[in-house]
């Protein structure tokens, strides 16, 4: 199956292309495509569509993948993205200091979370919420050098309560960098008399919310 979606890939770009499978931590089967004009990602999994409708709508509001293709074949979807120029912060997370990890992720999370609602067709209403990423785990989001690139994997985007992205960046920045960064992270989102009793709810609703997609 997985070679139909390659086939159709390699046949879309034309010209030479170098696959090379990347790792990857959810569900997906991600390949990377390398051709003369440019890098490619290439994921394949059942639901995609939902992502390639995310992107159409935020890669004119904020840096993101843009749909290179997309094909549907039996049970699953395959996607072709764009590439974002950089390294991820969980990887950057052995080259960078624990604070400029945690400021950076605040700052950029913050950015999403600041982007116009008015017109988004996914979530709730518009008054309830945040546009949220919905996985705002450090994998997502990349950084050429120290400018921020963009955001990735955005399957889950939606307008709902800033929380959703507070709990997974917290249980993140634990994962990826050891406990005692919540704090730090959250006061410099923004938010304001911040207790760690506030940083263990959050990393538990993360938590939680991974029991029930059967990831842990």
């Amino acid at each position: 199956m997985e070679k139909f979606f390659i086939d159709w890939a390699e046949k879309l770009l034309g010209g030479k292309v170098v696959v090379t499978k990347e790792p990857h931590g959810d569900q997906s089967a991600v390949y990377e495509l390398s051709t003369p004009g440019g890098v490619y990602f290439l994921k394949i999994a059942p639901g995609l569509s939902k992502e390639r409708e995310r992107l159409d709508w935020a890669c004119e509001k904020l840096p993101t993948p843009r749909v290179a293709g997309f094909i549907q074949n039996e049970d699953k979807d395959a996607l072709l993205l764009t590439a974002i120029d950089g390294t991820n912060l969980a990887k950057l997370a052995k080259q960078w200091s624990a604070v400029k990890i945690v400021d950076n992720l605040a700052e950029v999370l913050r950015k999403f979370h600041a982007t116009d609602t008015k017109d988004c067709p996914f979530g709730g209403p518009k008054a309830s919420g945040v546009l949220v990423h919905g996985d705002a785990c450090l994998p997502n989001f990349v950084f050429n050098g120290d400018a921020f690139s963009g955001y990735i994997d955005l399957g889950d985007m939606r307008v709902d309560a800033v929380e959703v992205d507070l709990s997974a960046a917290v249980w993140s920045l634990g994962y990826n960098l050891g406990q005692g960064h919540g704090k730090r992270f959250l006061e410099k989102y923004g938010l304001k008399d911040v207790t760690e009793d506030l940083v263990e709810k959050l990393r538990m609703q993360y938590e939680e919310a991974q029991k029930n997609w059967g990831l842990i």
